[in-house]
């Protein structure tokens, strides 16, 4: 076929050896080439395909998030929780919150009228804080608590930049210690009307035990005052001397002054008007606060007609039971300690020393119990009780319950 071995061996890539033992077949420098890159190509996607793998299940979100650098931050946008997260020179969410709703907390002097041993008279500072939760054309509407007023000759309220005016009280409802104060818009400085802006207002049944709750206001005359917790458990009740209520309660610190201040929530709501505090020294860190849930209708009625419509029997009662009743040989029921005059107790012709023992049809047990039946009823509303008078006369009352 070939002329002689050198043409062979010039137009061949293989050179057999018919001398040697076995027949080795040697690849050529071509082959070894091809499957070099075939071994690179199937290694490559196996080691991208494990990489990629590895980076989807660590971050377990990969796909729905996108990075970008902006100004030399870098910044996370996580589409599946709705955040935006700045993770270098980031600062925490608190002081944006506070940046947020710092200028709609007021600080509140009310001056109340009072005389010395020499029948002088003056004027006595009390302190307390407050939240703007509207601003209109007429003016701004501020919401606090009705026992840093009470009695209050003149109420000074300072805004943002220690700008202090003249606040009118638009109404008042002691038994929910809220208090709606009104400043004309005349009354306010034009260097800082555009700053004054309307708190955001929560949604205080959604709250859960746990989650972070920040106290704003002015403590001790220290104004924007914040305090940092949780909300520590709710629909807490507290008994008063005059009043109960159901209020939220925090371990974010509330001192005096704080009264009437916001407690919000991670998201910059307010979801409650701080209101007291338990003051012992065995105690630490247990503040409460009214739900702003509870507080909306309140603050709408006392801006609508200045006061809460209530209905009032008008009497001061005290408890009877067994005990009791054995000890003095009364009837078990509610015993009439007082009368209020011209109320409606007093028209039906209710006497101090009577008991009530049933009303409305149930037997009468407690004072808390009759005052939970009338607040269910509305003022003008005609009412049915039977009383033991003299310690044996038996009488059926019908009164007309009129607006406490």
């Amino acid at each position: 076929m070939f002329d002689n071995k050198n043409e062979f061996l010039k137009d061949s890539t293989e050179v057999i050896d018919v001398k040697s033992k076995p027949i080795k077949k040697k690849k050529s420098f071509i082959n070894v080439l091809i499957y070099g890159i075939i071994f690179s190509m199937v290694g490559g996607f196996a080691l991208g395909a494990g990489y990629n793998f590895s980076e989807n299940y660590l971050t377990g979100y990969a796909d729905s998030n996108k990075a970008s650098i902006n100004g030399g931050d870098a910044e996370i946008i996580d589409s599946s929780l709705a955040k935006k997260v700045n993770y270098i020179n980031a600062e925490s969410p608190i002081t944006d919150i506070v940046e947020e709703v710092g200028t709609s907390i007021v600080a509140i002097t009310s001056k109340v009228k009072v005389r010395d041993w020499y029948n002088n008279q003056y004027l006595q500072e009390g302190e307390g804080s407050g939240v703007i939760f509207e601003v209109n054309d007429e003016g701004v509407m501020i919401v606090t608590n009705e026992h840093v007023i009470n009695g209050a000759a003149e109420v000074i309220v300072t805004l943002h930049d220690n700008k202090q005016v003249s606040a009118s009280i638009v109404g008042i409802d002691s038994e929910t210690d809220l208090a709606v104060l009104k400043i004309d818009k005349k009354d306010i400085p034009e260097e800082i009307a555009d700053e004054i802006v309307a708190a955001k207002l929560g949604d205080s049944d959604k709250l859960k035990v746990g989650e972070t709750a920040i106290a704003i206001g002015n403590p001790m005359g220290y104004n924007n005052t914040v305090t940092v917790g949780v909300i520590s458990a709710l629909n807490r009740e507290l008994r008063l001397p005059d009043k109960k209520l159901e209020l939220v309660q925090t371990d974010a610190a509330i001192n005096p002054g704080n009264s009437g201040g916001a407690l919000v929530n991670s998201r910059g709501e307010v979801i409650g008007i701080n209101t007291v505090k338990i003051a012992d020294t065995k105690v630490e860190g247990i503040g409460f606060a009214i739900p702003i849930n509870s507080a909306k209708p309140i603050i709408n009625e006392l801006v609508n007609s200045g006061s809460v419509s209530r209905p009032y029997l008008g009497i001061l009662g005290k408890d009877i039971d067994e005990d009791i009743s054995e000890l003095y040989e009364l009837p078990i029921g509610i015993y009439i300690a007082d009368v209020v005059e011209n109320s409606a107790a007093d028209k039906a012709g209710i006497r101090k020393g009577d008991v009530i023992i049933e009303f409305e049809g149930q037997k009468m047990l407690t004072m808390e119990q009759l005052s939970q039946i009338i607040k269910d009823k509305n003022v003008g509303d005609s009412v049915t009780m039977n009383i033991i008078r003299n310690g044996n006369e038996k009488l059926e009352i019908k009164a007309a319950l009129q607006q406490k």
